[in-house]
């Protein structure tokens, strides 16, 4: 099987909330400003943590998590039914029953006092990490890091006004897309992590729910840990790149394609996720302009063997003079 992809950007137009619709494709230098500028605006008067972003190197690509795709992709619902009936969610559950029987990681929630019920989804988070297919879909609070990703080794059409031409920067907003999307797991879950299938059954009327180690309640939380990590194991990539996942039970439905988001229609407002379409020709102006805000490559895959050898770099040219 083939996953559905959008043909034009404005094909993808009904699917998307497109705000203020000059900024739906942005073309140029000076409209990607007036937009860049308002995002921040509306980042600053919402607060840090109200905004989702994602930056996805094609536009014509839909929502779909990475398990999705494998899913879909492999025609595994034909392939379980042939061999061993196994649904989605069981696929998925397969996968990280199999990863508890690494010696290294169980070491590491042994330290953290997890019990093997709970590790679903910090063990999650670490196969997305490594590439694994998983429900988990990559997000950031912060604007600059989806842009980096949306830029980061695009690839240019050969043909003209076509929608390879562009990326996309999609946006959702916690209070607007709250009829799709429930509060973060640690919240709604007690800080006692549930299994993939536990959650899943919880999500059955059609919703999502995202998941995020930055939305700690006070400093008292924090400091004393009443409130258990579930992203950042093994992982000073999200640290760096504010991230956060949102976590899609369904094998075959994009995060667009959910029931609870609908076009304006009075009285009901527009929730649909937000969609921004920017030409790849001004992949080198973003790069630039992100730059000064310090967000390139050796920000986003922090290294700590690089930063340790330039500090004791740093170090020597002080001692030396």
């Amino acid at each position: 099987m083939k996953l559905d992809f959008y043909n034009t950007v404005e094909g993808k137009a009904p699917s998307f909330n497109q705000g203020d619709v000059v900024n739906y494709r942005i073309d140029d230098a000076s409209r990607f400003n007036a937009w860049y500028d308002q995002m921040k605006a509306t980042l600053e008067a919402d607060g840090p943590y109200s905004n989702f972003f994602r930056g996805v190197g094609e536009a014509r690509y839909k929502l779909y998590n990475s398990a999705q795709r494998f899913w879909i992709q492999n025609n595994l619902r034909e392939v379980e039914s042939l061999a061993k009936p196994m649904s989605y969610i069981d696929m998925i559950q397969n996968m990280v029953d199999k990863a508890k029987e690494v010696k290294l990681l169980q070491q590491v929630f042994d330290y953290y006092d997890i019990g093997i019920g709970q590790q679903d989804f910090p063990l999650l988070s670490i196969l997305q990490h490594y590439a694994a297919p998983t429900p988990l879909m990559d997000w950031t609070y912060d604007l600059n890091v989806a842009l980096f990703f949306a830029i980061d080794g695009i690839k240019k059409s050969d043909k003209d006004n076509v929608i390879e031409d562009y990326v996309s920067i999609y946006r959702v907003n916690k209070n607007i897309h709250s009829p799709f999307m429930k509060d973060n797991l640690n919240f709604i879950s007690g800080n006692v992590f549930p299994s993939v299938k536990k959650l899943s059954e919880f999500l059955t009327d059609k919703m999502v729910v995202y998941i995020s180690d930055f939305e700690i309640q006070g400093a008292e939380d924090k400091n004393n840990r009443m409130i258990k990590p579930l992203t950042t194991y093994y992982n000073l990539n999200i640290l760096a790149q504010r991230g956060l996942f949102i976590f899609n039970p369904h094998e075959n439905m994009p995060l667009e394609d959910f029931p609870g988001l609908y076009p304006p229609a009075a009285p009901i407002p527009d929730n649909r996720i937000f969609c921004y379409n920017i030409n790849k020709d001004l992949a080198e102006f973003i790069k630039y302009r992100i730059g000064k805000d310090g967000i390139n490559e050796r920000f986003i895959y922090p290294e700590l063997k690089m930063y340790s050898q330039n500090i004791l770099s740093e170090y020597l040219k002080f001692v030396i003079g």
